[in-house]
Parts: C-alpha cells; sequence; structure tokens
C-alpha cells in the first residue's frame, strides 16, 4: 500500500478510535452520573415520603395519646371536676372511652395526598384490627394480609417491627385498589405501648418509580442521541481529515514519486534532470540533497566525457572530502597525466633516436665507400648536416700536424645559408671557442652569445647566431665541428646530438 493511501487510512483509523474512545468516555461518564443523578432523586423522593408518612403517624400517635391521658382519673378531675374513687365510676369510664373513640373517628376520616390514609391494629396476635379509615369492614376482625408471592403477614411483619424498634418502615408490593398489578408500597408503623396497638399508613410509591423510569427513558434517549451524534461527528471528522489528507498525502506523496522516479532513472544510469523543488521541510531538503547528487553525477559525466575526449585539464571539484567517486576520478584523471606525460616522453625520445638515426645514415652514405678529397667530402657532410639541423652556420676543422714544428687548426669546410663557403682559414691551439675545444677535448655549448660575436651576411640581409656548439671527435685524424644556431631552444636538442653523427666519419 502506498503512503498516499496509508496517511487516510491510518489517520482515518486514528481518529475513528480517538472519537470512539472519547464517546465511550464521555458516554459512560454521562451515563454514570446520570445514573447518580436518578438514584439520589429517588432516594430524595423517598424521604419526603418517609417524612410524609411518619409526620401523619406522629400525629395521629399524638392524638390518641392525649385523648389517654384525658381518659385517666386526673384527667376526668381536672376537665369536668368529677371526683372518682379507686374502683371509679362506670359511667365516666364509659364517658373516657368515648372520647378515644371519637380521637379515631377524627383519625378515621383524616386524608393525605391522594390516597393517603390511617388504620390501627393490635399489636398481639390475631392482630385485630381497631380502625380503618377506608374499610371500616375489617374493624373488629382478625385479617390476614399476605404479602404477594411471600407467606408472610402484613401485620405480623408490622409487629416485629415494632416489638424490635417501636417504630420503623416497612417496603413491599401490593394490589392497589382497582389494579390487578403489584406496585411498590412503603408502610410506616408505630406502637401506642399503652393500648398495645399499632398506628400505620402508608402510600404507593409507583409515582417515584414512574419518574426513575421516565428519567431512565430520558437518560437512554439522551445516550442514543449522544452516540449517533458521536457517530455523526466522528464519521464527518473522518471524512474531512481523510479529505485534508489525501490533498496533503499527494502534495507530500507526488513530491516523493518525483524523488523516486528521479532515484529509479538514475539507478538504470540515465541522465536525469534536477527536480528543483522549492519547499522548506525535510521533503525540500530531501528534494535538495538529490539536485546536488544529480549535479554531482552530471559533473562527474562531464568529468568523464572531458577525459574521454583527453582534455586531462577540465575543472572538476569533489562534492565533498569524503567524496570517493570524485576523488577516484580525480586519481584517475592523474594517472592518465602522468601516462600521457610518460607517453610524451618516450615518443620525444623515439622521435630523438630516430631522428639521429636518420643523421647517422645520411652521414653514413656520404662518407661510406667514396674516395673523394676530404674537402669535397667536408664540404658534403657539413652541408647535409648544417641543413638536417636547421642550423644557421656550420663548419668543419681537422687538425694539422703534418709539421710537428707547426701544429695548427685548419678549417676544412663552412656551410651557411644553403651555400659552401670556400676558403681556408688557419686557428692556432688554444685560439677562440675552436682552439679551447681542441686543447681541453671538452664539447663546448654556450647560449645568448653577444650580438657582435659574429655575423653571417647573405644576399637576403644579415643574421647573429645566439648559440654556439663545439664538439671534438677523436679519431685517427682528429676533427672538430663547430654549429651555429640562430633559433636557440627550439633545435638545441638536435644540435647536441650532432657528435654522435659524427662517429660514423673515419679518416
Amino acid at each position: 500500500m502506498k503512503i498516499k493511501a496509508k496517511l487516510p487510512l491510518y489517520t482515518s483509523i486514528t481518529v475513528l478510535v480517538s472519537v470512539a474512545a472519547i464517546a465511550i468516555f464521555s458516554i459512560y461518564s454521562f451515563y454514570t452520573r446520570t445514573n447518580e443523578n436518578i438514584e439520589n432523586y429517588r432516594t430524595e423522593e423517598t424521604e419526603k415520603i418517609k417524612e410524609q408518612l411518619k409526620d401523619i403517624v406522629n400525629i395521629a400517635y399524638d392524638m390518641i395519646a392525649q385523648s389517654y391521658e384525658e381518659k385517666s382519673a386526673k384527667a376526668i378531675e381536672d376537665n369536668y371536676g368529677i371526683i372518682l374513687s379507686e374502683s371509679g365510676n362506670e359511667n365516666i369510664k364509659m364517658l373516657a372511652i368515648h372520647i378515644l373513640n371519637i380521637t379515631l373517628e377524627n383519625l378515621r376520616v383524616l386524608r393525605y395526598g391522594t390516597d393517603g390514609y390511617l388504620w390501627i391494629n393490635d399489636l398481639e396476635p390475631p392482630y385485630t384490627v381497631k380502625m380503618h379509615a377506608t374499610r371500616p369492614e375489617l374493624e373488629g376482625q382478625s385479617t390476614v394480609f399476605n404479602i404477594p408471592g411471600t407467606d408472610v403477614n402484613v401485620y405480623e411483619a408490622f409487629a416485629d417491627i415494632c416489638n424490635e424498634y417501636g417504630e420503623g418502615f416497612l417496603e413491599y408490593s401490593y394490589f392497589k385498589p382497582g389494579q390487578t398489578e403489584k406496585l411498590p408500597k412503603m408502610s410506616f408503623i408505630k406502637l401506642f405501648e399503652p393500648m398495645g396497638w399499632v398506628i400505620g399508613t402508608g402510600v404507593y410509591i409507583d409515582d417515584i418509580e414512574k419518574s426513575v423510569q421516565r428519567k431512565t427513558g430520558e437518560l437512554n434517549r439522551q445516550i442514543n442521541q449522544l452516540i449517533w451524534l458521536t457517530i455523526f461527528i466522528g464519521f464527518l471528522l473522518v471524512a474531512v481529515a481523510s479529505v485534508i489528507l489525501y490533498y496533503l498525502g499527494a502534495n507530500i506523496t507526488d513530491a516523493i514519486g518525483n524523488v523516486n522516479v528521479q532515484l529509479i532513472e538514475m539507478s538504470k544510469g540515465h541522465a536525469v534532470k534536477k527536480l528543483e523543488i522549492d519547499r522548506k521541510d525535510e521533503i525540500g531538503e530531501m528534494a535538495s540533497s538529490l539536485d546536488i547528487l544529480i549535479s554531482g553525477v552530471g559533473s562527474y559525466t562531464g568529468f568523464a566525457n572531458e577525459i574521454e575526449k583527453g582534455n586531462l585539464g577540465a575543472e572538476f571539484v569533489p562534492l565533498s572530502k569524503g567524496d570517493e567517486l570524485g576523488n577516484s576520478l580525480i586519481e584517475m584523471r592523474h594517472s592518465l597525466k602522468v601516462a600521457r606525460e610518460e607517453e610524451k616522453i618516450r615518443q620525444l625520445e623515439n622521435k630523438r633516436r630516430n631522428w639521429i638515426a636518420e643523421g647517422q645514415e645520411l652521414i653514413t652514405d656520404i662518407i661510406k665507400g667514396k674516395s673523394e678529397d676530404i674537402s669535397i667530402i667536408s664540404h658534403k657532410i657539413i652541408g647535409n648536416l648544417v641543413r638536417y639541423l636547421d642550423a644557421t652556420l656550420g663548419g668543419l676543422f681537422l687538425l694539422n700536424d703534418d709539421d710537428k714544428n707547426d701544429v695548427f687548426i685548419e678549417q676544412l669546410a663552412v656551410f651557411a645559408y644553403s651555400r659552401n663557403r670556400f676558403h681556408k682559414k688557419r686557428i692556432e691551439l688554444g685560439e677562440g671557442v675552436i682552439g679551447a675545444c681542441f686543447l681541453e677535448k671538452k664539447r663546448i655549448y654556450m647560449t645568448k652569445l653577444p650580438d657582435d660575436y659574429m655575423e653571417v651576411r647573405s644576399g637576403l640581409g644579415k643574421s647573429d647566431p645566439k648559440c654556439l656548439l663545439v664538439v671534438l671527435q677523436i679519431k685517427k685524424h682528429r676533427i672538430c665541428w663547430r654549429n651555429s644556431e640562430n633559433k636557440q631552444q627550439k633545435k638545441l636538442y638536435k644540435m647536441k646530438k650532432c657528435a654522435k653523427m659524427l662517429k660514423n666519419w673515419k679518416n
């Protein structure tokens, strides 16, 4: 899978997971907090009902307690001015009981809420009903009301609470009048110990459960809305992020793709152009590095082509000190330069050897097998030698020792400007450069001759040689040769080799 597809995919997965995690946490927190609120609501409403029930029973208790006190002898004496004996007066007792019954009748008509009422029953079995506000037919009877689904008599449960605590609450399910469905009910009972009565009241608390269920349903509805909203927002974020990342990824992957194409072409050895991507991020740095590499490869190629053409002086700068390829090319150029110089030297040496060999052959052909006069041979030799050396002037001298008392150097031939000069000259030993050469028996080579040292004239003008070479050749006849040259360095090596040519001239 390509990066262009990976970016949106991975981002979408990340966004979905993040949104899902946030949503789950938010929904869980909302659910927990709302449930706590619902439970708090149930508790608060239940406490309100408990307080209401308790208040009603306490009112009834106080009324009964007051009536009970009024039936005592002291109360009758205080209220009615009648003094009772210890045995009491039956009529007065009946009056006291009547007062208590009046209180019960007042309690019978007492209502609260929509259907709240009071009842009174005996604490001891058979739990005879003393007063029942809604069902007076039960009064004076022992009625068993088992809690549905159990074998527990509700009056027995009331008695147990009163015997143990004196008062308390009892929650149970019972059939509401006019309905066949069991509904939750809460009762509060309190013991009136002087009479052994259980005073109680109760209400159905299904309204609380209905409110709780309504709030729970609202909670579930809100949670469902939150879930759908989260799903919508999640997919919206994924869609927006995918679109943004698609174009952003395209911007990135296109640049990377261009770099990849260039690298593939370079791996095949093809010449490629610079990318020249104007970016300030890592991709721009990568493209810039690739451009530098392309430029470097181009410089390698150009340098190699110049070397192939023989231009060993072509300019080339390695990419860095650690540029192995660039440094190797420089080393190769150096090796080629050295090889070229060595080849030039070999060619020059071969040329010199050939030149000397040709000169020797030329002189050898002149003197080989000839019986001509030495003067004629001398003119031929010096003439050909001057022309071969491309010199201005040349002369051939011989040591004349025919007269042991008069030994001198005799000029045999002189050649200048392609013409033989027929005149003789006598040079004493030690006289001038020629005489010094004979005397010292060493080759003499002089450069930078003075302007007035020698002058050669012809019909075309005059010439002043600038260098002079005198070579002594000792054989059976002592011969010395002189050559003057106008062009100093160009023909210098030719004059230095002329002595070798004279080795073949014998006698």
